[in-house]
């Protein structure tokens, strides 16, 4: 059976609940669609991840942060729990374990999603399901050897889950930084290696990891 709906909203983190909190005050039609839980990116961050902006500057749409730490940095289960509990304070309308599997344009000019659970017909489709969904990987990386564990920052979780020795981290961004910072307090030897990107060098790093 196909389902109609005004409103398809895909991905249900800060862009998706902010969107679905906007459309439910001008009474909106629409639902969320989420392959995962609510806030699922932020979940599969590594153990001890935390945000690099302070705690007063995470305004959602209509619900700017209140909480007793303003000048904090909420950590990644805390942030989850934050975005858990804005959707709940309007009733988001998210399907959790939603997953679309294509979108195309009807002869109608809606546009028909056919998902795990059935086809949706929609007259308006927001996608918000991040800008940076592949890893981007140098030149060079193809050509490491073998016996080398390669992996992406999503599939980090704590220094104790890599192998031992030396650790090689592939960029100088807001993630390479906090995860070599945690590997070298961690007693490993670290190497970053900075790109063109912003570095933050105030780390003082002897070494590195590549995520």
């Amino acid at each position: 059976m196909n389902e109609m709906c005004d409103v398809v909203i895909i991905g249900a983190g800060q862009a998706g609940l902010s969107l679905s909190h906007e459309l439910s005050r001008m009474n909106r039609e629409h639902i969320i669609l989420e392959r995962g839980r609510t806030g699922q990116t932020w979940r599969g961050r590594w153990d001890s991840f935390c945000l690099v902006l302070p705690n007063w500057t995470i305004n959602l749409a209509g619900a700017p942060y209140t909480g007793p730490d303003p000048d904090g940095f909420m950590a990644r289960d805390a942030f989850v729990e934050h975005m858990c509990g804005y959707a709940a304070s309007f009733s988001a309308p998210v399907r959790e374990g939603v997953v679309v599997q294509s979108l195309q344009r009807g002869p109608d000019g809606r546009f028909l999603l056919g998902t795990s659970t059935g086809d949706i017909t929609a007259r308006s489709v927001v996608l918000a399901t991040g800008g940076f969904q592949k890893p981007y990987l140098p030149a060079g990386v193809p050509g490491f050897p073998s016996s080398l564990t390669l992996i992406d920052a999503e599939e980090y979780t704590n220094p104790q889950a890599l192998p031992e020795g030396k650790v090689l981290v592939i960029g100088s961004g807001q993630t390479g930084c906090q995860i070599a910072e945690e590997l070298h307090e961690s007693g490993r030897e670290v190497v970053l290696a900075c790109g063109r990107a912003v570095s933050y060098t105030h780390l003082t790093l002897p070494t590195i990891l590549r995520v």
